[in-house]
């Protein structure tokens, strides 16, 4: 029975993946899938399915059922680490029962099971220095649970197996390293805030990419009824330590041995390797898989990632030809809302200055902000077409994020840009005149660094803004066109009191002695706090009237911003800030399920939601921008799948903003061929001169690019 599976090498084999979800899960779908068919099983389905898998939850029973009885081999890597003290045991065992229960010898041909090297500690360490497969083991006293767990395990599974007439396969994994995983992005972390550790230890890693070889390579070659240990490299941990600690940025202490041997006795046995010096046998599986790794102790680890400061173009080359993972940082609030990212950070914040004004084409470094340029066309009464609110954004990330304002003429900023210089991924610097088919191609990539930007310009003009309060039914009558009837607009809606504050702006057509200069707004406050705001600040004005990039864009810059960021991005729970566009042919339909959903979602009594409208006059196509502030992403992820729900996928986050990590690309910027989006008959809007609008609360992004 073990060769039949080796002669099925030009068909996929069929794997049931159980525990597909947990950090060797993931890298195991991810090898198996390149080249098999897998049925991967969650606990919990992700909120991005995996495309290259089928996905089934485990507790649905017809589900589970079905893919482990069309299997032809069945891997058991779960673990439910949510069972504590004495349920841990029965919950784990509940989960093998159930899936040995399900498989049959007509379709079943291995059973994989991922037991751990902490089986070994149930040896004398003195008798049994080197561990390997082949020593008789036997519980005792002292044991943890996990440790009894995986030893009663595996033998009921062998036991299983053969009644069944099935293969089995028990795998015994040392220490898993990786991205993300415990032993490796964990240990650093634990050195920022603890940097002790222990000398005169062997430990045994393995890297989860090679575990995952070596796994398929036992499948692939028949391997079956054996207990096989998946390891690499041993190490000291005298130098294992250290190497965390260094990446933490620590100096290491190290236990002097004497308390050293005090503590042995009280280390559990999931963390035997550490009380005693004993070395784990990795001959086996190096003779039956065939895998040969080459790695290296800082291998195992994630390289720290380099802030490089990119004040030249020969800077930015070397990063982009060095190989190595990076991301394009201007100015912006990205990093506010994200997580930190492990790869190198390009700043692009010092590779700024107007280069060059020719007719109304500026050209600049993409680093140079927004606000730079209104500087420099301001002696001109000149200014660009479209603005968001907050202009301290970078002009490189406006060719990769939708920095938009509330516009009837533009989508976003991006709209306004003619040419471009980039870095390709050979470190060449190229010149790129605007061409929307190629640009979209390039968005889509992670393969370039802007680093020059052309905009169109046009003259500047004063605007009006009249700032209105509503019940929020009316809110439909602006998403359903509304907003045509004035140059700008912008509803900040509050749900739960049932109101929302319009604001409408319009070319100025005369002056009124109620008239009152910009200020800047603060549209993410509380209902209550913003009318006490206005009140004082209007003082029974009427309008704001002011040029054109004062009143659309009338953040010149955030006072303490780094402070303000520092809250954002540290803070015990984070915020979060997100932005969703959506076609305004379904946009009403996507705010009819917001106002469904809101009573499920929580919403505190004084948060809101900002709501903007922007347009490609040329093609028709007009997107509804619906903003969200909060601590619980989750109201987030709702939106998304309201979004994805009421528009049929077609739907967009502001790549500026929060993006959950399971987004795709297609979701990040906006087509302008208009190949993603129906193309609409054009609504009919008044001529410029005749219109009202609003301003648009709105950052950009200060992330170029990830390669």
């Amino acid at each position: 029975m073990a060769g039949q599976l080796a002669d099925r090498r030009d068909d996929a084999v069929k794997i049931c993946l159980v525990g597909a979800g947990g950090g060797i899960g993931r890298q195991l779908l991810k090898t198996f899938a390149v080249n098999h068919a897998v049925s991967a099983v969650y606990r919990t389905l992700p909120q991005h399915l995996p495309a290259a898998a089928e996905a089934v939850r485990f507790e649905d029973d017809d589900g589970l059922t079905q893919a482990v009885r069309n299997a032809d081999v069945v891997v058991h890597a779960a673990l439910n680490t949510k069972a504590r003290g004495k349920d841990f045991i029965p919950a784990n065992r509940q989960v093998t029962e159930r899936l040995l229960g399900l498989i049959i010898p007509e379709t079943c041909r291995l059973f994989v099971y991922f037991s751990s090297q902490v089986v070994y500690a149930a040896l004398d360490p003195v008798t049994h220095p080197v561990q390997g497969e082949d020593a008789k083991l036997t519980d005792r006293p002292g044991l943890d649970n996990y440790t009894r767990l995986k030893l009663a395990e595996e033998e009921r599974v062998i036991s299983a197996c053969r009644e069944k007439g099935i293969d089995y396969l028990i795998v015994r994994p040392t220490v898993v390293m990786g991205p993300n995983m415990q032993w490796s992005s964990g240990i650093v972390s634990a050195m920022r805030m603890a940097p002790f550790g222990l000398k005169q230890r062997t430990i045994n890693l393995v890297h989860v990419a090679d575990l995952a070889d070596q796994l398929l390579a036992l499948i692939d070659r028949g391997v079956s009824n054996e207990v096989v240990n998946l390891g690499d490299l041993d190490v000291s941990s005298d130098d294992y330590f250290r190497h965390a600690a260094r990446l933490a940025g620590r100096p290491i202490f190290f236990a002097p041995n004497w308390l050293s041997g005090a503590a042995g006795k009280a280390i559990p046995s999931t963390l035997w390797f550490l009380a005693h010096n004993v070395r784990v046998d990795t001959d086996k599986v190096r003779r039956l898989s065939g895998v040969a790794t080459n790695r290296q102790l800082g291998d195992f680890f994630e390289p720290p990632a380099r802030i490089v400061d990119a004040r030249s173009l020969d800077a930015i080359r070397e990063v982009v030809r060095s190989g190595r993972p990076y991301h394009a940082i201007g100015r912006g609030y990205f990093l506010w809302f994200n997580d930190r990212l492990a790869s190198d950070q390009v700043i692009m914040e010092h590779y700024s200055g107007v280069l060059r004004m020719e007719d109304d084409l500026l050209t600049v470094r993409a680093g140079t902000t927004l606000r730079a340029v209104l500087d420099y066309l301001a002696p001109s009464q000149m200014t660009l077409g479209t603005l968001p609110e907050f202009v301290d954004i970078s002009a490189g990330a406006c060719f990769f994020a939708e920095v938009h304002g509330s516009s009837a003429d533009y989508i976003s900023v991006y709209d306004l840009i003619t040419a471009i210089r980039y870095v390709d991924v050979d470190g060449v610097e190229k010149y790129s005149q605007r061409d929307d088919l190629e640009w979209d191609r390039l968005r889509e990539g992670n393969g370039i660094i802007v680093t020059e930007v052309t905009f169109r310009c046009r003259a500047n003009h004063r605007l009006a803004n009249v700032i209105e309060w509503h019940p929020d039914h009316k809110l439909e009558s602006y998403v359903g066109g509304g907003y045509l009837a004035n140059f700008s607009t912008t509803v900040h809606w509050y749900p739960r009191s049932r109101e929302m504050m319009v604001y409408n702006v319009n070319p100025l057509s005369d002056d009124h002695p109620r008239d009152r200069g910009p200020f800047a707004p603060m549209r993410g406050s509380p209902a209550a706090m913003q009318k006490l705001l206005l009140a004082l600040r209007l003082r029974g004005r009427l309008r704001i009237v002011g040029w054109s990039e004062r009143v659309l864009a009338p953040w010149t810059g955030v006072p303490a911003k780094q402070l303000i960021g520092k809250v954002f991005r540290d803070a015990r729970r984070r915020f979060r800030n997100m932005e969703i566009c959506v076609p305004d042919h379904c946009a009403a339909a996507f705010i009819g399920r917001l106002r469904e959903k809101m009573p499920e979602m929580g919403l505190s009594p004084g948060q809101g939601l900002g709501v903007r409208f922007t347009r490609q006059p040329s093609t028709g196509r007009g997107f509804v921008w619906v903003e969200m502030t909060s601590r619980n992403a989750e109201q987030m992820h709702a939106m998304i799948d309201m979004a994805r729900n009421a528009c049929g996928g077609v739907f967009w986050l502001h790549r500026g903003k929060y993006v959950p990590s399971w987004i795709g690309v297609e979701h990040l910027f906006i087509p302008r061929l208009g190949g993603a989006t129906p193309v609409l008959p054009e609504l009919s809007a008044p001529p410029l001169s005749t219109r009202e609008g609003i301003t648009d609360r709105h950052a950009g992004d200060d992330r170029q690019e990830c390669r």
